[in-house]
């Protein structure tokens, strides 16, 4: 059974749900996505774990004052750490893909003490590309051309990204598309079109402009792990997650799928992903 909680930000609120008993495990999901997108992966785990799930600020049911305002990593990872200290159960065990990898890794070098443990998967920082693999990074991340409305420009600029990193949006396993990635419930397709243009216009920008501070991940030595998906090795994302576990000098993990191979492949993924949480 699961929990529908509320915690207050400036100008807004986050809605956050809970499932499972055990230790804390937020899970959070890469591109638009909001509390139902990794329901799959969630439900593979909560038989060990308080799995958490969140609608990211201005995003479904997590409503802003000004929701277009510019947000930075850092304040998407001070939400994550306003969910850990609304739970009250102590530091959590974090598991982020795509720009969720992107968020949990600015929570882990911020706030280290509310961090037990770190998975990320797939994070896409520019800072560990050259050349094309930058210039491809920049292209999708750059906010020009990103408006248009989530039926046109942002919806386009969404499966833009999603193919150059390897998925297939609207197939079985893409992001937005199947139970993994459906309509919020309460929400429907107008609501989902708004994340989907938030994403686009708000938080792709985002990414592009962050730079991860590696030496302040430092107090997390040896509870990090760095995985990518065994279907993307000629796509970007899994670069920068082997450049990434170089850089901290950690051997890395390929996990089951895509990108997005944890709504893909949901049972397989959790399996393989059980091992790396602690």
């Amino acid at each position: 059974m699961s929990q529908d909680h509320s915690v207050g930000v400036p100008g807004g609120s986050l809605y956050y749900r809970t499932q499972g008993q055990g230790p804390p495990l937020i899970l959070a999901g890469g591109g638009p996505s909001n509390a139902d997108t990794l329901t799959e992966l969630a439900a593979q785990l909560d038989d060990e774990y308080t799995v958490v799930t969140y609608d990211r600020r201005g995003y479904s049911r997590s409503p802003l004052a000004d929701p277009a305002a510019p947000v930075t990593i850092g304040e998407h990872a001070g939400d994550v750490g306003r969910i850990i200290d609304d739970l009250g159960l102590g530091p959590a065990v974090v598991f982020g893909s795509s720009i969720g990898a992107v968020i949990a890794l600015e929570l882990a070098a911020a706030a280290p003490g509310e961090v037990a443990r770190l998975v990320v998967h797939e994070p896409p920082l520019g800072q560990f590309l050259v050349g094309t693999e930058r210039a491809t990074f920049d292209e999708n991340d750059d906010e020009e051309d990103a408006g248009g409305g989530a039926e046109g420009g942002a919806a386009s600029r969404l499966n833009a990204l999603a193919g150059a990193i390897g998925v297939r949006r609207g197939a079985q396993g893409g992001p937005g598309s199947g139970t993994g990635g459906g309509i919020p419930a309460g929400g429907g397709d107008k609501a989902r079109a708004a994340d989907v243009e938030l994403f686009v216009t708000r938080d792709m920008p985002a990414v592009g402009e962050y730079h991860l501070d590696l030496a302040r991940l430092a107090p997390l030595a040896g509870r990090i792990a760095v995985t990518a998906g065994r279907e993307s090795r000629d796509f970007y994302p899994h670069l920068c997650a082997g450049r990434l576990a170089g850089a901290l000098g950690l051997p890395w993990t390929e996990l089951p799928g895509h990108h997005a191979g944890m709504i893909q492949h949901p049972a397989e993924f959790a399996a393989e992903l059980r091992g790396l949480l602690g």
